[in-house]
Order: structure tokens, then sequence, then C-alpha cells
């Protein structure tokens, strides 16, 4: 008897040891303190994730930026941005897609798209057809760049996937700085090297916009200004520069347009902000900014008030055809030595075309500079370059020594440092990091590669932790309380038998987590869900072989024939049960998404594991024991 049942205790013993060996991580992460980090750390690859809805984390729905799209792939564009913005109301207004919007402006203002599309086709129809591949392309790109990108950012079992025809949703459990996440994931990664303007060029763009507000402010033409303006210049020894220091004074955005201005964008807001009083009459524009080290500076108070001015369309006219004003990433303090400490943004004015993009860049990495640089101890993103983008970077800096260069991430300047040698070998450095978290995050933009278009986010939920431990407690006391309820029933009504049901209980719920650690699958609430009803399908498998067993054994058959008959005769039926709920739990897991696959899982392995241990397992133990004691009255 013993030698025909070792090798069933064989493979009992060997899952056993198994299910531990996999569940141990699990155990060991859960248990060990939360500030331990290096050591949860090294564990985290190989435990059982919890879910958004368990540990908490954000959840965000993107969706592509398909007229910026549309936008970026057309030549000669500005003769269609009447077009564009027309399609873009049109498509809100009458609920249809943009680009069929855009098919009904072109054609009813006679627009041939071909010029402006020149590689998609002839007719209108046939151009906004790949149009549409295009923007569907580009939604399945954007989906694998941000899928990189948290891969590399370290987030277990992420949730992204693609939902209609422009949109995302991303799903990042345990996320402990959601900002960070978001901002890893929203950002289009557009890299840019452009010269800066030379300080004579920028001067004269800042008078053009002075001039443009005190046209607005004084009703005097702007032709009369410029013409006095030019005047003055002649006249001149050296261009005006901005005072060192300024005497500021608080007034109304209103001021600025002048009161009697009918344009409603001065009517939106009362807020006050800060002007030199000594040169606010003359230069409204430049009484705005601060000389701040050689740069413009925009006090922080002032930023919305110049976001505004630089936003307007005249404004826009005024400026040189091939420049293009932006910010710096995030703002700097200014002052201390017995000055007050001011926080200002800073402006550059830029080439509008860069002197080379960031599809050059084959790898980046985060590190702290080093040496007796200007950056040693500061987080910094080291870049390299293919061949062509090095001849071309070296080209760059060869020819402008001395000069400035911006490197500019998403329409917004990290660093414009002074070309001081040509840079051979295609390597650069990119600084402005506050902490080398970000430096790893930009790094990480970088590497994963650049949108291939923007994405706004139309809708963000914050799981907070508290919730995640609420649904933790309310899971487990759940699963518990019914464990709990069925081991007594079992041991009351069942005696002896329902005893070894109730270890096949417990070995079940063991399998099925060791084997959901295995996978690196998440267990969600629903998942909870699935784990209960694996308990309850568990006994009624036993239930149905002893209610058998017990038939048997009143017809006045021996213990072990009843057994025999029982599980033989139960076995069909219990089959027969489980094989519909396994095609069920493979149907939800088909066909559903995020909760449902994960409750899908749970029950599809809960019912093979099921199986093993309410009939394998379970039927070794009675073999056994009726063998082995000579059993002649079963406890039923």
């Amino acid at each position: 008897m013993r030698t025909r049942l070792a090798p069933r205790f064989v493979l009992i013993a060997a899952a056993i040891t198994l299910a531990a060996y996999m569940l141990s991580p699990t155990v060991e992460y859960y248990l060990t303190d939360p500030e331990q980090t290096e050591k949860r750390e090294a564990l985290q690859d190989r435990v059982l994730k919890l879910g958004l809805d368990l540990q908490g984390g954000i959840h965000v729905v993107m969706e592509v930026d398909i007229p910026k799209l549309v936008e970026n792939l057309a030549s000669n564009k500005s003769l269609l941005y009447e077009a564009f913005a027309a399609s873009k109301l049109r498509a809100k207004d009458e609920g249809i897609d943009y680009l069929d919007a855009l098919l009904l402006e072109a054609n009813e203002r006679n627009i041939k798209l071909a010029r402006h599309f020149i590689e998609y086709g002839i007719e209108n129809s046939e151009i906004i057809s790949a149009l549409k591949d295009e923007s569907e392309d580009a939604v399945n790109r954007a989906l694998e760049v941000i899928r990189n990108r948290i891969d590399q950012f370290g987030v277990s079992e992420p949730t992204i996937q693609k939902q209609g025809r422009n949109r995302i949703i991303v799903e990042l459990a345990g996320v402990q700085d959601p900002e960070r996440a978001r901002n890893l994931i929203r950002q289009t990664a557009l890299l840019e090297f452009s010269l800066l303007k030379d300080p004579d060029v920028v001067q004269s763009a800042l008078t053009r916009i002075d001039n443009v507000l005190k046209s607005m402010r004084t009703g005097i033409s702007l032709d009369s200004l410029l013409a006095i303006t030019e005047a003055k210049v002649e006249s001149a020894d050296t261009a005006a520069a901005p005072p060192a220091e300024s005497q500021d004074k608080a007034i109304s955005v209103e001021e600025i347009f002048g009161r009697t201005t009918t344009d409603s964008r001065t009517k939106s807001s009362d807020s006050s902000v800060l002007v030199d009083e000594q040169i606010f009459e003359d230069r409204p524009f430049s009484a705005l900014l601060r000389n701040v080290q050689g740069d413009i500076g925009v006090p922080r108070e002032n930023v919305k008030a110049v976001k505004r001015i630089l936003a307007m369309e005249e404004v826009k006219a005024a400026l040189p055809a091939d420049m293009k004003i932006v910010w710096s990433n995030k703002a700097r303090d200014f002052g201390g030595r017995g000055l007050p400490s001011e926080t200002f943004f800073t402006l550059f004015a830029i080439n509008r075309e860069p002197g080379l993009t960031g599809e050059v860049v084959t790898s980046a990495s985060a590190n702290f500079g080093g040496g007796a640089s200007s950056i040693a101890g500061q987080p910094v993103v080291y870049l390299n370059m293919n061949d062509q983008g090095a001849r071309d970077w070296a080209r760059l800096t060869g020819a402008n020594i001395n000069k400035r260069i911006a490197i500019i991430l998403d329409d917004k300047v990290h660093s414009a440092p002074v070309i001081r040698d040509k840079i051979s070998g295609g390597n650069t450095v990119i600084e402005g990091m506050s902490s080398i978290n970000e430096a790893k995050d930009l790094s990480i933009i970088l590497r994963a590669g650049a949108l291939p278009a923007p994405m706004e986010i139309i809708e963000e939920r914050t799981i907070g932790p508290s919730l995640g431990r609420d649904s933790i407690e309310k899971g487990t006391k759940a699963i518990i309380i019914g464990f709990i309820l069925v081991v007594i029933f079992m041991a009351v009504y069942y005696r002896m038998s329902g005893l070894i049901a109730d270890f096949a209980i417990v070995l079940n719920l063991s399998f099925v987590l060791a084997i959901m650690a295995t996978l690196r699958a998440t267990l969600t609430l629903p998942g909870i869900a699935g784990l209960i009803l694996t308990v309850g399908m568990t006994v009624d498998a036993n239930v149905l072989i002893f209610e058998r067993i017990k038939e048997e054994l009143s017809k006045g058959k021996t213990v072990r024939s009843a057994i025999d008959a029982g599980y033989s005769r139960a076995l069909k039926t219990i089959i027969d049960a489980n094989v519909t709920t396994i095609i069920a739990a493979l149907v939800l897991f088909q066909f559903g998404t995020g909760p449902i696959k994960g409750f899908a899982i749970t029950l599809f392995w809960g019912i093979l594991t099921s199986m093993l241990t309410a009939i394998f397992i379970t039927r070794t133990v009675f073999t056994y024991f009726t063998d082995r004691f000579a059993v002649t009255k079963l406890s039923i």
C-alpha cells in the first residue's frame, strides 16, 4: 500500500514545498518594516502584487491631441490655421470626428489638402483617410512609449490600455509620488537644441512688444510708435538697458493694457502685477521684467500677465518670424546677502528652427556632475548621440563658440550654457534638475522616446492609501470570516472527514496565491472575491463526495469500498461543474478588463487547484488512513 501511495505523497509534498517557496518572498515582503526600503526593493520582483484598489495609486485617462498631430504633419500650415480652428469648433459643436470636420471645412473652403499633406494622397477624402490611419498609429506608438517609460520607472503590474480611438488608460498601483508619475507619462519629450538670439535682437523684440502695449494703452497707431522708437534709437549712443535695480509698484493687470481697452481678455482678471515704476509708461512690457544675472527674469507675480501678453496675436505678429520665446522649466530664487529673496521664471528668445533635435540621442543616463566643473554635485543627464548627431553637434557648437545654446524639452528650457569649445563625439549634458529623481525621470523619457503627439489628461483619480487600507481590511476580514465559518461547518457536520476537507481548503488557497505570485499577477478586490468563490467550489466538491460516500455506507458497503464508490460517482459531476466555470473564467479573461480580468485569473487557477486538492489530495489522505489504521467506521 505504502509503495502504491508513495508517488502520490511525493507529488503532494513537492507541490506544498514549491508553493511555500513561491510564497515565502511575499510573506517576508509584507512582514518587513516599510522603512526597510532596500530589503523590500530586493523582494519586490517576486512578491504577489496588490492592485490599485487594494494599495492605492493613480488612474489616468489620456487623450492624444489629434488636431495637434495633424497640424504637425502639415506643410505650409500657416495657410491652414483658420481651417484647423474651424474644424475643432465644428467637431465640438456637431459631435463629429475632428478629421471628418476637417474634410468638411476643406471642401467648403476649396482647400486642396494635397498641397499641405504631400505624401498622403491626392483627393481630400483620400488624405483624410490616410490621416485617420496616421492618428491610429500615433495612439499605438504613444501606448508603447508610455509602457516603456513605466517599465523603466519601476511600477509593478501597471495597467496601460487603449480606450476607443484616441484614448489611453494608465493605472499605476502603489505609486508613492503621483505627481512624479503623472509628469513621466504625459511629457511629450520633444528635445531640441536651439541657439539663443543675440542681445540686440532680443532688445529690439522687447521694444516691439512695448509698442504694441503702448498702442493699446494710448490709441496711437503702432506704425507711429515704431517710427518714434527708431528715431530714438538712431539718436542714442547705445540701446537702452534694463536698470540694475527696479522700483517696483503694484498695479492691476488692466492698467497694462489701458482701462479704455475693449478687449475682453483684459477684463477677465483683476489680479495685480509688479512693474518697474521708472519705465512703465514708456515700456509697459519691459516694466514687467527684471534683469536677472543677464537673463530676462519674470517675477512669479507677473507670470500670468506675461503669458497672456505673449499669447496675443498682435504680439506674435510683432516678433521676428524666426524668433521663439520660451520659458525656463522652473523658477529660481535670487537675493540673499541682505537683499530680499525673490522668485523668478526666465524667458529665453531662441531660434525658431532648432539646430538639433532629440531624434539623434541614442542613450541617456542620470548622475551627479563630477570634477571641478560648475555642475559638480548637481543632478544632471548625460546624453550620447548617433554618428550623424555627433557630426551635427560638433558643427553647431564649433560654429557658435561663446554663444549660448538652449537645451529645450517640451518648450521649456532646462539649461542654456555658453559654448566654450567645439564638442566632438556627440556627448552633452543637461543640467537644471532639482533632484536626482527628476534627472532619472528625464533620462527615462529620453530613452523611451518622444510621444508622437501631445497628450492631454482628461480624467484623473488618485486613490489614497487610506482607501487602500480600508479595502484590504474589509477584503481580509471577509475572507477570514468566510473561511472560519466554512471550516467550522465542515468540522461540525462531517467531523473527521470535514477536517480533511478543511486541510484541502488551506492547501487550495496556498496553491492559488503561489501560482499568482509566480505569474507576477496582481491581487485585486475582485480577485479576493474569486478566492472566496474558490473556497466555496472546493467545499462543494468535498460535500458532493462525502454525500456519495454516506450513501454507499448506508448501503452496507465497507469504508474502503464506500470511499472508492463515492469519489467515482461524484467525479463526473465535479468535473462537469468545474469545466463550465473554467469556460466562464476564460471568457471573462478574454473580454474583460482591469478588475474583471483579476477575478477571472483567480477563479481559473482556483478551480484547477481545487480539483487537485478536493479530489486527489483528500482521496490520498482517506486511502492512507483507511489502509494504515484498518478503519471500520468512518467519521463522516
